[in-house]
This record gives structure tokens, sequence and C-alpha cells, in this order.
């Protein structure tokens, strides 16, 4: 990059004054010739606006963090655990149920389902299972 002298950059900035004069008159005298512009038709009030929330952005930290570096915080895992495998056996108690309750609705499927049962326990080929599944369904 060429470097100037404090004259030449006097220069430079005495024509882009120049210019920037020049412009502003051809604006102003395009601006003057315009016929004044018809009067804007009267529209209602807008309605009010609502208060604009903040929007969300960064959080500062505290200034005042302890240094103590040592501090081990417990997992998600480790805490949450419990709960989830309680969630857990809840549900499959509750799909259970619900599914044992539909079955024994109706007097049909709930002979089959005994039957089933029967048979599972006596050791019944799968595919005699199967197709007192496929009756039921």
């Amino acid at each position: 990059m060429a470097e100037y002298t404090y004259d030449e950059l006097r220069q430079m900035q005495e024509k882009a004054l120049a210019r920037v004069q020049r412009m502003q008159q051809r604006a102003r005298q395009y601006v003057d010739a315009q016929p004044p512009a018809p009067p804007a038709p009267k529209l209602p009030p807008a309605p009010p606006q609502p208060p604009e929330k903040p929007k969300p952005g960064r959080i500062k930290m505290p200034l005042n963090l302890p240094e103590n570096r040592d501090l081990v915080y417990p997992s998600f895992r480790e805490v949450f655990s419990a709960e989830t495998e309680k969630a857990k056996t809840q549900a499959a108690q509750k799909s259970k149920a619900n599914l044992l309750d539909e079955v024994l609705k109706e007097p049909d499927e709930a002979m089959l389902f005994s039957l089933l049962l029967l048979l599972r326990a006596e050791g019944a080929d799968e595919a005699l299972l199967l197709a007192l599944l496929y009756i039921m369904s």
C-alpha cells in the first residue's frame, strides 16, 4: 500500500468533501423540482402494541464465584436414575394392567388368553402359541 504525505491526504479529503457537496446540491434541486405529494388519507390509529419482551441473550456470570476446584457435582444420571427407574416400572405395570383389562373384557379372548398361558406353562410349540395370538387379534 502506498504511503501518502499529509498534503496528499488533505487534498483527497477536500476533493471528497467537494463531491459530497455537489451530490447534496443535485439532490436538493431534484427534490425542489418535484410537485408536492397529495396528502395521505387519514388512517385509523393503530391498536396499541404489547410491550416487547426482553430478548434472550448471554447471562453474565457472577463475579464472586468460589474458588473450590475440588468440588464435584453429581452427574445427571446419579440424580435422576432412581426417579427414571421408578417411572419405568410404573409405566410397565400400567401397560400390563391395561393389556390384561382389554383382554379380559371379551369372554372369547379371556378363554384364549388363559389357554395360551396354560399351554405356555406346559411347554407347547411356539407355532401353536403364535396361532392362538393370531386368533385373538
